[in-house]
């Protein structure tokens, strides 16, 4: 997969968060089907995300403090290393730093480099 999929994802999940009861159009992509599993899976999970992100957050930020659309990357990102054990946790990391570098500079990339660093570190302990 791509990271203009997961930028797309991530778009669509945006896109719902500020509508929530409009029509979402995923158009048509090779991974589709992925798009559709995280998309759904993000909504369900994502009180656990929520605490699985503030977890891994250092003390000095706080989850309410961050931009929407960074809040959003950071949870999608975390549900594919959580819940798709299939994708390689590098290849899911370097794909939303490059979906970060589309819409912020280099300190919102390092902040979200260090949150994934860590939530794959805990989860590949836990396995």
């Amino acid at each position: 997969m791509k990271s203009g999929t997961r930028t797309k994802l991530v778009q669509k999940i945006y896109e719902r968060t500020k509508n929530p009861d409009g029509v979402i159009d995923f158009g048509k992509d090779p991974y589709i089907r992925h798009i559709k599993k995280v998309f759904k899976g993000y909504f369900e999970q994502e009180e656990q995300l929520n605490e699985i992100l503030s977890r891994s957050l250092s003390s000095e930020i706080k989850q309410k403090n961050l931009d929407s659309l960074l809040n959003i990357i950071l949870k999608t990102s975390i549900y594919e290393l959580k819940f798709c054990e299939k994708i390689p946790f590098k290849v899911v990391i370097n794909q939303y730093l490059d979906v970060t570098a589309q819409f912020y500079g280099n300190d919102q990339k390092r902040l979200v480099n260090g949150v994934l660093d860590s939530v794959a570190k805990s989860l590949n302990s836990s396995n």
